[in-house]
């Protein structure tokens, strides 16, 4: 067919493809520049483009010929997100098949993008320009179904594989999970805004506005959209707020460190001096929270006469001894208060009592009935029991006072004895924490109790915003997974740590890498630069720099570096097939 017949026929094509529209043609599948996809055109499959009973004609292709196309046809769709040069590849071919990209028509005769007709070869590419935001469409044409010859297909072939080559423009939008720049705009992977939508970068799992500490957020339970910098602490056993301290201001928590939290009855969780179970001063705080002020003290009007000891009351167990009292003659009390016993009959310290009248030692003024009761192993006060209402005596009979260590002597059930109750707010065992050895206790001090997510509260460097150490069998970050990074390829070259790999962020380091003369263990069999003699230099990694190798024999060196460099090509091509695979 001569030039002129070509011509002829490229200005003749049928009326109705120049009128075609998508709306009639099957699409396989949606492409993208992380697809690989496989298929197979057979005798069977349907031709739906290049026209069932007249030709219609690719108006391109290299070489251009107007072949009769009646072979079925495969139809996909793609869109670049990015305007740019996308070249895609087909491979596995074990026959003659075309590769045609259209416009957003699929007209093949006005509204053919670019094509090729490569005969005879298993693998073949397209390189087109892609208009951000446009529609193309990809056809796999089964033309040696219709023909004789070389590379005409035969029963049980027509396979293809189509992929798009990333590095050969900018065509394609960045995959999220490869390590690797694809859209050549200086960001990688969940860094570049390509993958702000993309699932495996949601850094924001419970949606609460805050990215996770894993993603450099500060999220320190990125599960729980209760949990987050700044949100209310609740009484629940978990850090709610991210700060590092658990139940802060809530009724949980010891705000004073006095052993009991307002959920334990302290009520006044800001003062340390006031608990249940302190001792009552003479200052008009309940320090003992039992509801009644300054009790026991010299402040207090024991007696309900309407004077404490600090307001003249020489008696305040007894109501008819006051200052307001008259003085009865002859009793052997001080009834009014005022320093005479009886004008002073029989009152040997001059305390104001006399020994018939209720001194237990009239030899010493500070002994005697309504004197304040100290702790020194004395009955001051003479009513027949020694040093009640101070630090000394033992309140609740536990075995224990508030000397001895006894951090609430109003409750026999608290004591230096006494077993912890975890849970219930109180210091039962007086040691200074609460409800230690509970699951609402942050036994280890890294934040984090058992109730708040921690897997091993006995060890600090194992919490939910803990980073996973590999190879340590345990799991750090308490996720349910042990040394999860262990098999992670840091720099895609195929071998993990886990496999040998001795450099994982250097992708020329591997058990697989043939050793170059560079100073480094290129192959991590444990010896640099082995087998390398004199002083000539190999470029092998193609970035200008220049290398010392051997001068012994050229060509085999040469020769392994190619091999070494194909293997691990071909190892780092399967596993980005493998990480693909559903």
């Amino acid at each position: 067919m001569n030039l002129t017949l070509l011509a002829l026929l490229a200005g003749s094509g049928p009326s109705w493809a120049q009128s075609s529209t998508c709306s009639s043609v099957s699409i396989v599948d949606e492409l993208t520049c992380s697809s690989e996809i496989s298929g197979r055109i057979t005798t069977g499959t349907p031709s739906e483009l290049g026209g069932a009973s007249a030709p219609n004609y690719y108006s391109c292709g290299d070489p251009y010929a107007p072949l009769s196309q009646l072979g079925g046809d495969q139809s996909y769709q793609f869109s670049c997100l990015s305007s740019g040069s996308g070249t895609l590849r087909v491979s596995d071919l074990d026959c003659d098949l075309d590769i045609y990209i259209l416009g957003d028509t699929c007209d093949p005769y006005s509204d053919c993008v670019a094509g090729s007709t490569a005969a005879r070869t298993a693998t073949d590419s397209v390189t087109f320009p892609c208009t951000a935001g446009d529609t193309y469409y990809v056809v796999v044409e089964g033309y040696g179904y219709t023909t004789s010859g070389g590379g005409a297909c035969g029963a049980g072939e027509g396979n293809y594989t189509l992929s798009f080559d990333v590095s050969a423009g900018t065509g394609c939008p960045e995959d999220c999970d490869d390590g690797i720049d694809n859209d050549y705009d200086g960001d990688i992977d969940c860094d570049d805004s390509d993958c702000a939508a993309d699932p495996l970068c949601d850094c924001d799992e419970d949606d609460d506005g805050y990215d996770a500490l894993s993603c450099a957020g500060t999220d320190c339970d990125d599960t729980d959209a209760a949990t987050y910098p700044g949100a209310p602490e609740t009484a629940d056993g978990a850090d709610n707020d991210c700060d590092g301290t658990v139940d802060e201001g809530t009724d949980w928590y010891d705000d004073d460190g006095d052993g009991v939290t307002e959920e334990g009855g302290d009520c006044n969780d800001a003062d340390p001096t006031v608990h249940p179970g302190a001792a009552e001063t003479a200052d008009g705080v309940d320090e003992d929270c039992d509801g009644i002020i300054d009790e026991g003290t010299s402040a207090y009007d024991d007696d309900g006469d309407g004077y404490s000891e600090d307001e003249g009351d020489c008696h305040d167990g007894d109501a008819s001894i006051s200052p307001d009292a008259t003085e009865i003659m002859g009793n052997g009390i001080d009834d009014n208060c005022d320093g005479i016993v009886d004008d002073g009959a029989g009152d040997a310290d001059g305390d104001g009592f006399t020994t018939w009248a209720g001194d237990c030692n009239d030899e010493d003024g500070t002994i005697h009935p309504g004197a304040e009761e100290l702790p020194d192993g004395i009955d001051n006060n003479c009513d027949g029991v020694t040093d009640e209402g101070t630090a000394a005596y033992d309140d609740d009979g536990d075995g224990w006072s508030e000397a001895a260590g006894d951090c609430n002597d109003a409750d026999a059930q608290i004591n230096p004895d006494a077993t912890e109750i975890t849970d219930n707010g109180i210091d039962d065992n007086c040691d200074g924490d609460v409800d230690e050895g509970g699951d609402g206790f942050d036994d280890d001090g890294d934040g984090f109790t058992e109730n708040g997510g921690d897997c091993d509260d006995a060890n600090a460097s194992a919490s939910p915003s803990s980073t996973e150490l590999p190879g340590n069998g345990i799991d750090d970050d308490c996720d349910g997974d042990i040394d999860e990074d262990d098999t992670i390829d840091g720099d895609d070259d195929g071998w993990s740590t886990e496999d040998g790999d001795c450099d994982d962020g250097d992708g020329w380091v591997n058990p697989g890498s043939p050793e170059f003369c560079d100073g480094v263990d290129n192959n991590c069999d444990g010896v640099v630069d082995e087998n390398c003699v004199g002083d000539s230099t190999v470029d092998a990694t193609g970035d200008g720099s220049a290398c010392g190798c051997a001068v012994g024999s050229p060509l085999s060196g040469l020769l392994g570096l190619m091999l070494g460099t194909l293997a691990l090509v071909r190892r780092r091509r399967q596993s980005h097939r493998d990480r693909q695979r559903p």
